[in-house]
């Protein structure tokens, strides 16, 4: 009875033992897929760009994982929670932010042309407001009822990249919340001269009246000439208070509140935040986070000021301490960003740099297309570790060297059916 009684305790172990290893099996591999660790290959299927792509876990001998297939373009990432995220299928949710000569307008013809390819919908401004321009939502507040125009019947907005002050609330109230949020910083002592001879400030003007060096006699004491309230100036923080930051902590000074603002609301908030000094990366960068293809970053230089023309208000390199006494909260906040990024590239891995001069030669190419008279067939892109093989037809040219304003109107007239601004009427 003893033996029989030891054989079954025996087999019960057995059993036990089995059932636990299983378990224990399953779950490593599912945990060390969520903590990106050696586990398990990721392969998807070929589809069709706006199709639901098949997925297949399949575990071999050496438990390798690819975690990002750059080539499909699919990606497994980790959220905060420790859950994995699978979805092959590129975001088309877009908060741009389009920060004044930041590279904005070559950044957001990029999400005109992603939106437009794709019939989603824009958030625009009534097409007559009070700044005088089809395309600007507001130079100094966030989205309002008032400065936006509602959706079209039966429709959600999906892109927002108009100029307009960021706001986490007023953004969410025409945006999904899981969209994905994107803008742009340049060194704010570059921006600064870039500022001064694009817009050439009447400020500054005035000052040129009376003393040949206005921008020295400006900096010395700017509050003196500028206007106190940031939301009416250029010049006091500009990047800082397009980013949202509110004009009372500009105002008093308060880097505490600043910097809550910045960890609390923007560093959670902005999934990507390009160099313009790092443009390239930057859409690389874009191109992963939001599963992206390397068609949809390629772009067209916009609103570069000629350089030959000599610039009207000079810039010494002396004055930089005086300007980041000044402008401290654009230099906060670009200094943060630039060394997020930083961190971001390194993350990404070798492959990252590998992609980014692939990107390079590639846009190179489809440029020389572009502009290559005669020639309609299609160019073709070989497919690449980075891409499958697509086309870059002369209509896609067209689309990447329109103007913002002709193409917003082009954008108005498709969801209002109605877009008047700038049409000569007929005398």
């Amino acid at each position: 009875m003893k033996v029989l009684l030891a054989r079954r305790s025996l087999k019960a172990c057995i059993w036990l033992v089995g059932v636990v290893s299983v378990a224990v099996m399953t779950f490593s591999v599912h945990d060390l897929v969520l903590k990106h660790q050696p586990s398990a290959r990721f392969v998807s299927e070929n589809t069709l760009e706006d199709e639901v792509p098949t997925h297949k876990y399949i575990v071999e001998p050496d438990y390798k994982v690819i975690v990002n297939n750059t080539k499909s373009n699919y990606t497994l990432s980790v959220s905060k929670d420790n859950s994995s995220v699978l979805d092959g299928r590129p975001i088309t949710h877009v908060g741009f932010l389009k920060v004044h000569k930041a590279a904005s307008t070559t950044t957001q013809a990029i999400f005109l042309r992603f939106g437009w390819r794709r019939n989603l919908t824009f958030v625009l401004p009534p097409e007559y407001n009070k700044f005088g321009y089809p395309n600007i939502i507001s130079l100094n507040e966030s989205v309002t009822k008032y400065n936006t125009l509602p959706p079209p019947p039966g429709k959600s907005f999906d892109i927002l990249c108009h100029h307009v002050v960021y706001g986490k609330h007023e953004w969410g109230r025409v945006l999904p919340s899981y969209s994905a949020i994107v803008g742009t910083v340049r060194e704010p002592f570059s921006l600064f001269k870039s500022i001064l001879n694009y817009f050439q400030p009447g400020t500054i003007q005035k000052i040129e009246r009376f003393d040949k060096d206005p921008i020295r006699r400006f900096l010395v004491t700017p509050t003196k000439y500028d206007s106190k309230n940031p939301r009416l100036s250029f010049l006091n923080n500009r990047l800082a208070f397009e980013y949202g930051v509110d004009p009372k902590i500009i105002t008093s000074r308060n880097v505490t509140a600043f910097n809550d603002y910045l960890h609390n609301v923007l560093d959670i908030q902005f999934k990507v935040v390009i160099l313009a000094k790092r443009f390239d990366e930057g859409l690389v960068m874009v191109k992963r986070k939001l599963n992206w293809t390397l068609n949809d970053i390629l772009y067209a230089i916009k609103n570069v000021r000629n350089v030959k023309k000599p610039d009207r208000f000079k810039v010494t390199d002396d004055l930089k301490d005086m300007h980041r006494e000044f402008a401290r909260f654009d230099y906060l906040l670009y200094e943060f960003f630039e060394a997020k990024f930083i961190r971001q590239t390194y993350e990404e891995g070798p492959s990252f740099q590998r992609e980014v001069e692939h990107f390079k030669k590639t846009r190179e190419m489809v440029e020389k297309y572009c502009h290559t008279k005669g020639d309609k067939k299609p160019f073709k892109v070989a497919e690449s570790d980075f891409n499958q093989e697509f086309e870059v037809t002369k209509y896609d040219c067209d689309l990447m060297h329109k103007g913002e304003i002709m193409f917003t109107q082009m954008i108005r007239k498709e969801q209002y059916r109605s877009a008047t601004w700038g049409v000569k009427k007929a005398s």
